[in-house]
């Protein structure tokens, strides 16, 4: 027969107050910085896609800014971040063993997002004068590619609210990571 314990059962995931979602977010910068930047940049690209998608008419002077500097250089940063990501996941087995399908098939949405984003900034300054090739090699798509990357937003958006994904996911990945380091060092 087994023994019993008198340990508290855990809820996943864990129920969070007001301070401790600033004490989670704090801790996942602490866990690891690139996964924290990458659910950062990810949350900033969607909220500021969705500003440009469902405001831009209404922003004024203010669409120049959004889409140039928020969306567009931010989107650069995270197309770094997501390839250093993508190379963390390939090389860190406890990220792997924190990754599921639908993380899969985020991956697959991000890199359909960044090949459509790449190829409607291509055209634009300072793309178009530093790489004019970028933009020759990506001209069959550069008519479909703003209508693919708006689709595939709202695509991404509904598969992550049905599925587990977005925000929550980002935390319960850095919440993962955290209880996975603290039992490791625990254990060693």
């Amino acid at each position: 027969m087994p023994k019993e314990t008198n340990a508290p059962r855990k809820k996943y995931p864990p129920k969070v107050a007001e301070t401790g979602t600033r004490t989670i977010i704090k801790g996942m910068f602490q866990v690891s910085l690139l996964d924290s930047a990458f659910h950062l940049l990810m949350a900033i690209l969607l909220i500021t896609g969705l500003l440009i998608d469902l405001l831009g008419s209404w922003l004024g002077g203010w669409l120049f800014w959004i889409r140039q500097v928020a969306h567009g250089y931010l989107g650069t940063l995270f197309v770094i971040i997501f390839i250093l990501y993508i190379l963390k996941a390939l090389v860190s087995k406890k990220m792997r063993t924190v990754l599921t399908a639908t993380n899969y098939v985020d991956f697959l949405f991000y890199i359909a997002l960044i090949i459509t984003g790449i190829s409607i900034a291509s055209a634009n300054a300072p793309w178009i004068t530093y790489i004019p090739e970028l933009a020759e090699a990506l001209a069959p798509i550069a008519a479909y590619a703003p209508t693919i990357h708006i689709v595939g937003t709202y695509v991404w958006i509904l598969f992550s609210t049905i599925f587990p994904g977005g925000i929550l996911h980002g935390l319960a990945t850095a919440y993962l990571i955290s209880h996975l380091k603290k039992r490791s060092e625990r254990g060693a």
